[in-house]
């Protein structure tokens, strides 16, 4: 299998479920193919960029916690697991699921551009999208173009060879075929993918010009949304999605759209761009609009200042502070409920004159506008508490009519008990030169484990569940800074009055998670065993593996001219689990960065296994030619020759015998070449130890491996007078190299006697692994020991490594 697998996209799952979106790690700068093959009118586009490779000794703070070794190894014991599912319940053939991987991990490991350039309307006919994808592959042009055929040819669907720009495309056969004109081909460096009717020709003809230039709204993008390492970008054309969604011929659908154009006030565009910071991760997005935002996106009357900032505790747990005007609100609302729905905004505003004859006090006038514009929601550190320390503020414009309104409530709460409802009653407690309430149920029959208290102040009121952390936070001493210390605040706040601040300590809120992950462990193995899947969760990693890097997660709401931008930085990925203390319920970072910043270390961890693999390999090979030669007293020879001298069959047949493979070893025919019937029908059943676990999809099926010996003069290898046994190999058979592993472009059929021909003037030709790190090819020794070395021997090198009696001293260390 080549590169990340479907064990690996199910392990990034898991791994999304725990930690959450960040941002990614690019490779700038940016692919310039890409850039031009956005097409000028776009109805989505979603674009990655590279990831790179988390480094020791990088200043970036996140990359720096993935590189610890300790989180390595956490993440490659989650693959592990999750692979280790798969393959007891695989969702797929062996073939498949490889073509499926290959293309798979292109679209997560290489930069790539999708994009639906437009769509029919339901109203207009069956929908008909344009879109197409485009993958940067780099030099895995090959392993790319066979999973895609493999692939292809396992769909329901007849494809033809059409040219289009010169070149060879793969277009579904047939007029009005299903598929809908889908057409795909490898070319230039690229995968590329469209569908659609006209979809290819353009996007053909966008590839072709190289002095093509960004489209402009890309480019806009960029310039309002400047991030100087973006990973990921994203762009949606929310007006036209929701009118094509809104075209459906359904009752109510005028209707509909009335209420989407008075709700989102005419929202056109959603866009988002994630990268790095400095230290650690980014996220901006923009909402659009046609004009000004209005309705409910209308900018409130003040942002978010340092004073409501400073009165939250330095110490405070998921603080958000945002500015919001009740009474603004609930005329903006029903402003618009009485457009789309004018008898339901009657009936509401009936029932708010029925509430004020009742109780004797206006909703609007006596309560949401007496309330001020400024609300900050807080939690402090409670140690040994069983209730969490939650804190709500809200500004006061009118103390003295939040006084008469709570008179008002109060005798409301008296009435209702009067009747046989809930003994309610507000009991004040004063406290230096404040007064408490709390509002107590008594004799209800059932234990209430809070006590809803609140203190009106000068110009806020503040809500906690209990009168004793109330009297907790009062007493707390005014130092004149809180969170505004914080410097993500600092930088929101030099920026202009935002409308929403929200911060996240990760100290605390991932101290918290991790008890639960230890607890939901054994849990999850219960669980899975009763279908019979079998699942250890591994170990979190040390805490100090993470706090190093940990800083203040921080998400802001800014209102600008013709939009709302949402920004948030931060160091360690949290994803959903911001939302609670950043952008009120909206996740600042998207799921495909995540991938981009994870996938480094989860690639790691699958070339490690892989290389393992190979080895273990490797080493089963030369035990069982070592066996050969303490049984024959000598090593067996480079082909199974024919009467006449002849080559027939390869060497690793002759070694079936000594894998465990006896009973296909007697399938041959001595007498038959490699490539005659009935031995060439034998090719599919080719050993494991002879696979390589990084072939593209199909090449284990055709039987061609890429575990090969070096033959020629003066080698070990020859033909069989010509063999030698341990004794001959003078040089030492810890430094004579017996079998090495050749390219995956120069694999062989394992049955063929075909391998590395030695020239003593020359390195070594067609043998190592480019997609490892470093090339490095794996061989194995006389002496049965593995090693890995870098592909570009000197000729001297290599010689003295692959003759047994040169008299050569060479040393790898």
């Amino acid at each position: 299998m080549s590169g990340i697998g479907s064990v690996e996209l199910v392990a990034l799952l898991a791994v999304l479920l725990s930690f959450g979106g960040v941002g990614g790690l690019p490779l700038p700068p940016p692919d310039p193919v890409l850039a031009r093959v956005t097409s000028d009118e776009c109805l989505f586009h979603m674009e990655t960029a590279e990831p790179d490779d988390p480094g020791d000794g990088t200043p970036k703070l996140t990359k720096r916690m993935l590189s610890d070794p300790e989180m390595r190894g956490f993440l490659a014991a989650v693959v592990e697991q999750v692979g280790g599912l798969l393959r007891q319940r695989p969702p797929a053939g062996p073939a498949s699921r490889q073509a499926i991987s290959t293309l798979l991990e292109a679209v997560l490991t290489r930069p790539l551009a999708v994009t639906v350039t437009r769509c029919r309307p339901p109203s207009e006919g069956p929908p008909a999208p344009v879109a197409s994808l485009v993958i940067r592959f780099g030099d895995r042009g090959e392993v790319v173009r066979q999973a895609a055929a493999w692939l292809a040819a396992s769909l329901p669907l007849t494809f033809e060879t059409v040219e289009i720009g010169g070149r060879p495309w793969q277009r579904v056969a047939g007029e009005g075929a299903p598929g809908g004109g889908l057409c795909w081909g490898v070319d230039g460096g690229s995968f590329v993918v469209a569908v659609g009717p006209g979809g290819i020709e353009p996007l053909v003809e966008r590839l072709d010009n190289a002095r093509r230039q960004s489209s402009a709204w890309r480019a806009e993008i960029e310039k309002r949304l400047p991030l100087d390492r973006p990973s990921t970008f994203t762009s949606v054309h929310a007006g036209e999605a929701l009118g094509i969604a809104t075209s459906l011929p359904a009752a109510g659908r005028d209707r509909l759209l009335a209420y989407l154009e008075a709700w989102l006030g005419r929202l056109e565009t959603i866009e988002t761009v994630n990268g790095m910071t400095a230290e650690g991760i980014a996220s901006a997005t923009w909402l659009g609009f046609d004009g000004p935002p209005r309705e409910l996106f209308a900018p409130p009357a003040t942002g978010i200042g340092p004073r409501p900032l400073c009165r939250i505790p330095a110490d405070a747990i998921m603080p958000q502070s945002w500015s919001l005007d009740l009474s603004a609100l609930l005329a903006t609302g029903l402003g618009i409920v009485a457009a789309t729905d004018p008898r339901t905004a009657a009936e509401f505003r009936t029932n708010l004159e029925q509430v004020r004859a009742v109780a004797g006090f206006d909703i609007d006038t006596h309560l949401l506008a007496a309330l001020g514009p400024d609300w900050t929601l807080f939690s402090v550190p409670a140690p040994g508490g069983m209730l969490p320390n939650v804190a709500l503020v809200a500004g006061l414009r009118d103390r003295a009519t939040c006084t008469r309104t709570q008179k008002a409530l109060l005798g409301i709460a008296r009435n209702v008990a009067a009747v046989g409802g809930p003994q309610l009653s507000i009991r004040t407690i004063p406290d230096r030169d404040q007064t408490l309430f709390c509002l107590e149920c008594v004799n209800s029959g059932t234990p209430i484990p809070v006590t809803p208290t609140w203190c009106p102040t000068e110009d806020a009121l503040l809500v906690m569940l209990s009168p004793q952390r109330m009297r907790t936070l009062l007493s707390q001493p005014v130092r004149g800074e809180g969170i505004d210390g914080v410097d993500g605040e600092k930088s929101a706040l030099a920026a202009g009055e935002p409308t929403l601040v929200g911060v996240i300590d990760p100290v605390r809120l991932v101290g918290s998670l991790r008890g639960l992950y230890e607890l939901a462990a054994p849990m999850t193995r219960g669980v899975m065993w009763e279908p019979g899947l079998q699942i250890d969760l591994p170990h979190l990693p040390p805490w100090s593996a993470i706090r190093l890097y940990v800083r203040p997660h921080v998400s802001v709401i800014r209102h600008v001219a013709d939009g709302i931008v949402l920004e948030s930085t931060g160091t360690i990925p949290l994803g959903p689990l911001t939302a609670g203390g950043a952008v009120a319920g909206i996740s600042p970072a998207s799921a495909p960065v995540l991938v981009g910043l994870l996938l480094p270390v989860v690639q790691a961890a699958r070339d490690a296994a892989r290389r393992t693999q190979v080895s273990n390999n490797f080493k089963q090979v030369m035990l069982a030619m070592a066996t050969y030669e303490a049984q024959n007293g000598r090593f067996l020879a480079q082909a199974i020759g024919a009467a006449d001298g002849g080559p027939l069959l390869s060497w690793r047949v002759a070694l079936l015998p000594f894998l465990d493979a006896g009973d296909l070893h007697r399938q041959f025919r001595w007498n038959e070449p490699w490539g005659g019937e009935h031995n060439l029908a034998l090719l599919g059943q080719m050993p494991a130890v002879s696979t390589d676990p990084a072939a593209p999809a199909g090449q284990a099926a055709r039987g061609l491996t890429t575990v090969r010996v070096i033959s020629g003069e003066g080698i070990g290898f020859l033909a069989p007078e010509k063999t030698i046994g341990l004794a001959q190999i003078s040089d030492g058979s810890s430094r004579t190299i017996a079998i090495f592993e050749a390219l995956l472009d120069n694999a062989v059929p394992w049955t063929q006697p075909d391998d590395v021909d030695f020239d003593p003037n020359r390195p070594p030709e067609g043998v190592g692994n480019p997609r490892r790190a470093g090339g490095l090819v794996t061989a194995g020794f006389f002496d049965g020991h593995i090693r890995m070395n870098e592909p570009d021997l000197a000729p001297e090198v290599f010689r003295a490594l692959v003759t047994p009696s040169g008299g050569e001293t060479v040393s790898l260390d």
